[in-house]
């Protein structure tokens, strides 16, 4: 899914009173959607949450991703995680 589209769908569920993070590689993209909380990795497209085979990895991205969203109204609304690319172990 597309940034804005994504950003879109957000902000209407966020309407709806039920909170979102959005992780995404573009900062610059989700700020312009205004997501209402995003989260940001220097990933390639299409694969935000890390390398293929790197289980691991995923699901720290996923867990920083969801403790972004358990901080809701603390610090920055788009957060530039420091995770680094990383092969297959």
């Amino acid at each position: 899914m597309c940034h804005q589209s994504g950003g879109l769908i957000a902000r209407g569920l966020e309407a709806a009173g039920i909170p979102t993070v959005t992780l995404g590689n573009l900062p610059d993209r989700l700020e312009r959607v205004r997501v209402p909380r995003g989260a940001t990795v220097k990933f390639p497209r299409g694969a935000t949450v890390g390398p293929p085979g790197n289980a691991a990895m995923q699901m720290d991205v996923l867990r920083a991703t969801l403790a972004h969203l358990a901080g809701a109204g603390q610090g920055d609304p788009v957060l530039e995680m420091p995770f680094k690319w990383e092969a297959t172990p």
